[in-house]
């Protein structure tokens, strides 16, 4: 049963009715319908300035003065129209989509608003975001396509893919050079699973790191080991979108793997819901690799003093695969400026203003046909375009399981399944077996 729109307005304004909608009780990507779009613009006076509410977050530097750059641009370009931008706590930091969901449901949301790739499917299959398919049809062919199918839903997009950042591998080039090893430069020679924990082994044999490896992993942020199944022709759900398919073959070899990794070359506080900081052991020297995203190369740069450092691609199995990471704009079916809303996001998606922001935030893009070279704010550019070929290889089918409506509750039974597995030593074979019958029972509604 799918909750729509109407039902949101009328149906719960509190705060805990907002956190329950926002876990979503429809197990497929489902279009959303809404208004036609033709609303005008809230009793304004002709020849006066139309204002449009922009929310969102700015976790690190260069993001709030990417946007706030590109608000004065878009300004500047449409002088009719004034963007009211509200800087608010990231998701991480405080209850951001329990905000935006009650706003939402009280008829006063805002005009346009960030969101990230794996909640805006929760947002869509609620009836809350405006159909934007003609603001970026005649350019879908120039997004990253699983950037796109991550905001599609049904043949209709709902939000503009912004900016991506995806995992890779960091090394403490320090350590590798005693060793003898030289990381992959090219994708298509990165590390297996086997030479990966080779690798680990050998800095763990060496004595020269504690623990081979650190990840960037924790239960909010389970679906972060969905490329490795990936990786291994195995999935979370069938293709369907309709069935759990985490008990095959493929799934099972994945999770011993994890099991194994975790088990020999971990910390044990660096579990689903471990409290070791998996930065910290590798600016320390304490963890040889370190399993992160692109957004980290600043800190390293100024916080590893003591080592040389580097980057190279996440492993391989069957094929290679990554996380798919970043946030998407999108706009709610009841903002009381759509047209001038799309206009914004229009302004956002364009090549070069793209290209300005993921410079200033260290981003990816969400286009492929931005051409090179970036401007990043970094001392070796070059590691960012390892990320940059990083981020082609996300899966379409993984960006279809993250933004399904009961995404939530899928990851936090990923995190639970995980942490028993590497926590309390359960068999991959009978995590497999608990996890499917977790994830058919949220996908049927249960």
């Amino acid at each position: 049963m799918k909750t729509t729109f109407r039902k949101l307005v009328y149906g719960g304004l509190t705060a805990a009715l907002s956190a329950a909608m926002l876990a979503g009780c429809a197990a497929e990507k489902t279009p959303a319908s809404q208004s036609d779009g033709n609303s005008k613009t809230n009793g304004q006076a002709s020849g006066s300035k139309e204002t449009i509410e922009f929310v969102y977050w700015a976790s690190a530097g260069g993001e709030e003065e990417g946007f706030r750059s590109l608000i004065a641009d878009f300004e500047a370009k449409h002088p009719d129209i004034k963007v009211n931008a509200q800087q608010v706590p990231s998701p991480s930091q405080g209850d951001y989509y329990t905000k935006i969901q009650t706003r939402i449901a009280g008829n006063s949301s805002p005009d346009v608003f960030r969101v990230q790739y794996q909640k805006i499917g929760e947002f869509a299959g609620q009836d809350a975001l405006l159909d934007v398919t003609d603001t970026f049809a005649k350019d879908k062919e120039n997004f990253n396509q699983s950037l796109l199918t991550a905001v599609t839903f049904g043949d209709k997009i709902y939000g503009l893919p912004h900016q991506t950042d995806t995992l890779a591998v960091f090394y403490n080039k320090t350590y590798l050079d005693k060793l003898g090893i030289k990381a992959p430069d090219k994708i298509e020679e990165a590390w297996t699973w086997e030479q990966l924990l080779d690798v680990a082994k050998k800095l763990q044999d060496q004595k020269l790191a504690t623990y081979g490896i650190a990840v960037n992993w924790s239960a909010s942020s389970a679906y972060r080991t969905l490329p490795y199944f990936f990786q291994n022709g195995a999935s979370l759900v069938t293709e369907d979108l309709k069935k759990g398919n985490i008990d095959t073959p493929e799934a099972i070899e994945t999770f011993k793997f994890l099991q194994t990794m975790f088990k020999n070359y971990m910390s044990q506080g660096n579990s689903m819901k471990g409290t070791d900081d998996y930065n910290l052991l590798f600016t320390t020297g304490k963890a040889g690799l370190l399993i992160n995203g692109n957004w980290m190369i600043p800190r390293w740069e100024k916080e590893m003093k003591d080592y040389e450092w580097g980057v190279t691609f996440m492993p391989r199995k069957k094929s290679m695969a990554s996380d798919l990471g970043g946030n998407a704009l999108a706009i709610p079916v009841n903002s009381k400026h759509p047209e001038a809303a799309k206009k914004f996001l229009a302004f956002m998606g364009e090549k070069e203003n793209m290209k300005k922001f993921v410079e200033k935030g260290l981003f990816l893009p969400g286009r492929t046909d931005i051409e090179g070279p970036f401007n990043y704010s970094v001392k070796d550019p070059s590691m960012m375009n390892k990320f940059i070929e990083q981020s082609k290889t996300v899966p379409k089918a993984m960006a279809n399981t993250v933004t399904l409506n009961s995404f939530a509750k899928l990851n936090q039974a990923l995190a639970d399944s995980l942490e028993g597995l590497f926590a309390q030593g359960v068999s991959p074979e009978q995590t497999a077996q608990t996890l499917n019958k977790k994830v058919n029972d949220i996908l049927s509604g249960k």
